[in-house]
């Protein structure tokens, strides 16, 4: 009887929760009826659109303004260059980026945006880790060198086999943690693994709970989340390291040197706000998290270009030459590369990591561009046609250009690199909230070219040159993951960069 009465009250809640959640959606789609739709506007056929979109979702970027069903929700796309300008001016008052990081990432769920959301730690990223772009140059450049080494590991001059999707993400996550949380640390493979795993449990839960109607997602959560057992692990090395720097603050007093690592910078913020060491462990995993993910993606696509276009290789290395002969392994050198600079970013206009960019919800019932907006909509910038408008592009806009940026920078005047963001150039977002990390991401990735360049040969493990297909995923695109690659040691290496600082 207790079990009859156990199953009935659980249909009762899921019918509930089902009424409650067609009756959300079929107010949310009466409110945007007004704005194009893609697909069925339905509030259950539109589940139809969205499971196509999965399949096939550039074909569905096409209209002026539209909306499109990714999941349980609709997303309004601005489409062109004002109306999206018209969004990122739009004051955080009336259209708030950290509520649609809570809503597409399920941030509250996956980063726990209901204990760091407040994003204390950006200026952080603005500021400190900015400033000190030039004085980490050696320790990166160090531990990119190490990196290499051991996830390519390579002997006498044969060629040899490397699957390279998860070497790069294991060997951006070492460099990234060496400014995050310092030697030793960086290099322990349990500690690497498990912010990899983390970064990849991130957008995985992110896309289960965005195909869980809103009432069932707490208990999705609770039932299938991998996450909180990463923090646990996560805090097994973490919390160590905090009360030793603590203690060693403490003793030495006035004498205490600060690591220059994020990790005591957080320590110092969460000492300023009041904040406990789970605030600390949680926005070091968040940073991880960002940093992580995206650079590995971005730098995939520019490796895979390169292989596709080998044309390219030596007039690149040339230029690793001459800038590390006049400078040194320094920040100079690295900003001087504007070739390899103008390399990663068309391959990130032409390679995006996703469709969509720059989201914000709006907080109350506004007007953009001369398009009602109701208060909770979705809204974000197509990367599709930013990336691919003829308009802004000319004739050329197809056609993989390294030196497209040069040409711009000579005849505007502006500087236009890799970290310089605009309406047509959103690989980083735009506006006040564009990538605070870009910066570093973006000496990243070319210090990590540059070695490439400098100590391997290195091709397709096929006969073909061309590019692998990419995956997609729903609005997602990452480069394929089953790229082999072979390697071997260039037998005219450049061996003074290994000394030099």
């Amino acid at each position: 009887m207790l079990e009859a009465l156990r199953g009935l009250a659980t249909a009762a809640l899921l019918a509930a929760a089902t009424v409650y959640f067609l009756a959300w959606r079929f107010g949310e789609s009466r409110r945007l009826a007004h704005i194009y739709s893609l697909g069925f506007s339905d509030p259950v056929l539109s589940y139809w659109s969205a499971f196509l979109m999965q399949i096939d979702s550039k074909r569905y970027i096409q209209k002026q303004w539209e909306r499109v069903p990714p999941g349980t929700k609709w997303y309004v796309l601005p489409f062109g260059t004002e109306e999206f300008q018209a969004l990122t001016r739009a004051s955080d008052d009336i259209v708030s980026s950290t509520e649609a990081v809570n809503e597409y990432l399920h941030a509250r769920h996956t980063l726990r945006n209901d204990i760091i959301g407040d994003g204390i730690q950006v200026p952080l990223i603005n500021t400190e880790l900015t400033r000190s772009l030039g004085e980490l140059v050696p320790e990166v450049n160090e531990e990119a060198l190490a990196a290499l080494d051991e996830m390519f590991p390579l002997e006498g001059n044969e060629w040899k086999s490397f699957l390279v999707s998860p070497a790069l993400l294991q060997i951006f996550a070492k460099v990234a943690n060496r400014v995050l949380v310092g030697l030793p640390l960086c290099r322990d493979a349990s500690y690497i693994k498990t912010n990899v795993d983390f970064a990849v449990n991130v957008i995985v839960m992110s896309f289960v709970l965005c195909a869980t109607p809103p009432p069932l997602r707490d208990l999705v959560d609770r039932l299938v989340s991998p996450i909180p057992k990463k923090f646990e692990r996560i805090r097994g090395y973490l919390q160590p390291i905090i009360d030793a720097r603590r203690a060693e603050k403490e003793k030495l007093g006035a004498e205490y040197e600060p690591h220059p690592d994020m990790l005591s910078w957080l320590i110092d913020l969460a000492e300023q706000h009041g904040r406990d060491d789970r605030d600390i462990i949680l926005r070091m995993m968040s940073t991880n998290f960002g940093v992580i993910h995206t650079a590995s993606m971005n730098f995939q696509h520019a490796f895979y270009s390169l292989l596709s276009m080998p044309q390219y290789m030596e007039e690149l290395r040339a230029e690793v030459v001459q800038c590390i002969d006049e400078h040194g392994w320094s920040k100079t050198a690295v900003d001087n590369m504007k070739l390899m600079d103008g390399f990663i970013k068309e391959s990130q206009r032409l390679n995006i990591i996703g469709i969509i960019i720059g989201n914000r919800i709006a907080t109350k019932d506004c007007t953009l561009a001369g398009v009602f907006i109701p208060k909770g909509t979705m809204l974000t910038a197509n990367v599709v046609e930013a990336h691919n408008s003829r308009d802004f592009w000319g004739s050329t806009v197809d056609e993989f250009d390294p030196y497209r940026y040069i040409r711009m920078e000579k005849e505007t005047g502006k500087k236009l690199g890799i970290v310089t963001t605009s309406a047509n150039s959103l690989s980083f977002g735009l506006g006040r909230h564009s990538c605070p990390g870009r910066f570093f991401a973006a000496q990243e990735l070319k210090l990590l070219m540059a070695h490439l360049l400098l100590d391997y040969e290195m091709k397709f493990d096929k006969k073909e040159q061309s590019r692998p297909k990419d995956v997609w995923f729903g609005m997602s695109c990452m480069p394929n993951p089953n790229t082999r690659v072979l390697l071997r040691k260039r037998v005219k290496a450049y061996v003074p960069h290994r000394r030099r600082s």
